[in-house]
């Protein structure tokens, strides 16, 4: 087998896609359901911004022409019902049943949101947006429902495989998140100084209020600069299976950190957390022992 083929063709668990399935599905649940309050302010035409607005200002942030639903279903009582579809499909894609037109409608939700409400846009909207992407092509395992999976997690998977091609684009687009906020946070004067973390958390962003990490600065000064180093560390440990439990353990440590100690950002800790199940393969001994045999 060559080069090219050991890395995207090689034949995988479908289960693996299947986890990762899931995952992304609870997801988008969580998001539908954490944007559903704020529907109407950001999305409707009586909202922030009229959908010509939001049009000139996508174009201007992106240079790209906005594909929104959004653009066309502006009432409040069109929106809901747009919301309400997604939350129900992105349970579906969960469930493994129509599970790539479910993926569908939840990735052109999404999508829609992040091109009608550019200004709104989160750094975990466009995370999300990008994984669902990779999605829509990808092996999706939809004949393991959550319920399938469970039982027969310790059983053997002989036939059918998948190809490994989904799972390796979402590892290299975690490469990329993490390796690009580093070179990003090394380019901002707080960072580089190593007072990041300090002045994020005697912010409005901090989730409690005070004085405290003045007394503390010096400490943080030193967790600043081991932040660099975990991100930098995550990806490539999580692409070592010998290292893979470390880059877990610091990855999960890392991010509910953030959720614990920052305000609204439980959504992105969890979108990172799930990207992690791309690399998770509970069946590799299996997988080998079928592989040897061919």
């Amino acid at each position: 087998m060559n080069i090219f083929s050991l890395l995207w063709l090689k034949d995988i668990d479908p289960r693996r896609y299947a986890i990762t399935r899931i995952g992304f599905a609870l997801l988008f649940f969580s998001h539908f359901l954490h944007f559903f309050p704020y529907r109407e302010t950001i999305l409707s035409n009586v909202g922030m911004s009229q959908p010509s607005v939001a049009r000139i200002g996508f174009h201007e942030l992106t240079g790209g022409t906005s594909i929104s639903l959004f653009n066309h279903f502006q009432s409040s009582s069109e929106i809901t019902v747009v919301l309400i579809i997604a939350i129900i499909a992105s349970l579906i894609l969960a469930w493994g049943k129509w599970a790539r037109t479910a993926l569908f409608v939840c990735f052109f939700v999404q999508l829609s949101i992040v091109h009608r409400a550019p200004a709104s846009t989160t750094g975990w909207d466009s995370i999300l947006t990008n994984f669902g992407f990779i999605l829509l092509f990808s092996p999706l395992g939809k004949e393991w429902t959550p319920w399938n999976l469970y039982k027969k997690w310790n059983k053997k998977q002989i036939v059918p495989y998948n190809p490994r091609y989904g799972l390796v684009l979402i590892q290299i687009q975690v490469f990329i998140i993490y390796w690009h906020t580093v070179i990003q946070k090394l380019g901002d004067h707080y960072w580089a100084k190593g007072e990041s973390i300090t002045y994020f958390l005697l912010s409005h962003h901090g989730r409690f209020t005070g004085s405290w990490p003045i007394a503390w600065h010096d400490l943080f000064d030193k967790i600043n600069y081991l932040t660099l180093i975990i991100e930098l560390a995550i990806p490539v440990l999580l692409w070592i299976r010998n290292t893979r439990k470390l880059g877990l353990w610091l990855g999960i440590g890392l991010h509910l950190s953030i959720t614990i100690l920052g305000i609204n950002l439980a959504l992105f800790s969890l979108t990172m957390i799930a990207s992690y199940l791309a690399f998770i393969d509970p069946w590799v001994t299996h997988s080998k022992l079928i592989n040897s045999s061919k």
